[in-house]
C-alpha cells in the first residue's frame, strides 16, 4: 500500500516545492513554538522534532511524516531567527553585510506505521554583499524579510545581495531537496520521483 507524505509545515516555500514531486501532500501545520538555543545544531534539531511529534497524531495511520527548521547562523553573532519588525531586520542585514553566514535545516522524518525515523542536517554557506544604508532599507520596504529566518529569502528580492552559495541552494530556500529525496527513499523506501 502507498505510504501517504505529511509535511509539518506552514512554509509557502516547503509546501510549493514538495509539491511539485508529490500530487497527494497532506499539509499539517504545526502548532508549536520554535525555540533559540546558542546550539545552532540544536536548534534545528528539537524544533524539527517537535513539528512531527505535534502533528503525528493528526496524521493518516499509513504515513511519514516531515519536519524542517531552518535557521540562519552568524559566527560571532549567533542564531537569527525570523525578525518581528523594522529595526530587527536592520539590524540582520547590517550584520551579514559583506559577512559570510550558515544557513542550517534540521530535518526529522518518522514513519507512522513502523515508527522508524531518522534525522540529519545540512548546512550551507552564503555570502552578502556589502550593503549599504539605502540597499537595507529598499529590502525592507519590499515587506518580504519579515517571516523569513535572518530577514531574508535567497529566491525572493534578496538574491541580488548574494554574491555565492556553497552547498545546497534549495536549503537556503528552506527545504533541503536532495538530502530529503536520497533520505526517503533509502532510509524509508518512499521516493519523490514518480512515473508518470
Amino acid at each position: 500500500m502507498d505510504k501517504y507524505l505529511v509535511l509539518a509545515s506552514s512554509s509557502p516555500r516547503r509546501i510549493e516545492l514538495l509539491k511539485k514531486y508529490v500530487e497527494n501532500l497532506i499539509i499539517i501545520k504545526p502548532d508549536v513554538e520554535e525555540i533559540k538555543l546558542d546550539d545552532p545544531y540544536k536548534t534545528v534539531y528539537v524544533n524539527s522534532r517537535n513539528k512531527v511529534e505535534n502533528v503525528v497524531d493528526k496524521a493518516p495511520k499509513n504515513s511519514i511524516v516531515i519536519g524542517v527548521d531552518t535557521i540562519v547562523y552568524l559566527p560571532g553573532y549567533g542564531v537569527m531567527g525570523k525578525p518581528s519588525d523594522f529595526e530587527n531586520v536592520f539590524e540582520y542585514l547590517s550584520r551579514l553585510s559583506d559577512k559570510i553566514h550558515l544557513v542550517i535545516s534540521g530535518v526529522y522524518i518518522l514513519d507512522k506505521t513502523t515508527g522508524n525515523n531518522h534525522y540529519f542536517h545540512v548546512t550551507s554557506y552564503v555570502k552578502f554583499s556589502k550593503l549599504s544604508r539605502e540597499d537595507i532599507e529598499w529590502y525592507i520596504s519590499t515587506r518580504e524579510p519579515y517571516g523569513k529566518a535572518g530577514g531574508y529569502a535567497i529566491q525572493g528580492y534578496a538574491g541580488v545581495f548574494v554574491e555565492w552559495v556553497i552547498g545546497d541552494f534549495y536549503n537556503v530556500v528552506g527545504l533541503p531537496l536532495n538530502s530529503i529525496w536520497r533520505v526517503l527513499k533509502s532510509v524509508f523506501g518512499f521516493n519523490l520521483i514518480r512515473k508518470q
